[in-house]
């Protein structure tokens, strides 16, 4: 990929958001998912990886995708399919989710649109969350749109 570093530091955005608050509680308290996962024990993981959604799943693969990203990258050897997979599960998962929460609301009789998103999220939402989105937006259009490495006269 001719565009290799703004592709690896937006997928070192979606693993440094591990580790960035991704929601502010009314309390005071900020979730961060690697003090989550840092506190289960494998009991708890097997537990809920047993019931989970595949929503749940995808979840956690974003980032599985996202360190194999960096670690292809970090080589020289990143694809470009590698980098829309990595971007565009985060992606779909953020429009599932609004997409989710705009028919619920319709489907309570709850008035509710998607002009309100912004206005709800902006306190919600920490820098974990945000660099997760973004980053992910950010790799999977260069994904689309970056050309590929020039190939040499003689290779």
């Amino acid at each position: 990929m001719l565009s290799r570093p703004l592709a690896l530091a937006a997928a070192l955005a979606i693993l440094a958001s591990l580790f960035l608050p991704w929601l502010s509680s009314p309390f005071g308290e900020n979730v961060v998912p690697w003090t989550v996962l840092r506190e289960m024990d494998q009991a708890r993981a097997q537990e809920i990886l047993s019931g989970a959604r595949p929503e749940t799943i995808a979840y956690g693969c974003s980032f599985v995708l996202a360190a194999l990203f960096v670690a292809f990258a970090l080589f020289g050897r990143e694809s470009r399919l590698l980098a829309v997979l990595t971007g565009a599960l985060p992606v779909a998962l953020v429009a599932w989710a609004l997409l989710s929460l705009i028919g619920k609301a319709d489907a309570t009789g709850l008035s509710f649109s998607g002009s309100a998103i912004p206005d709800m999220t902006h306190g919600m939402l920490g820098a974990g969350a945000w660099a997760w989105a973004l980053g992910a937006s950010l790799l999977a259009t260069l994904g689309v749109i970056d050309p590929g490495r020039r190939r040499g006269a003689y290779g």
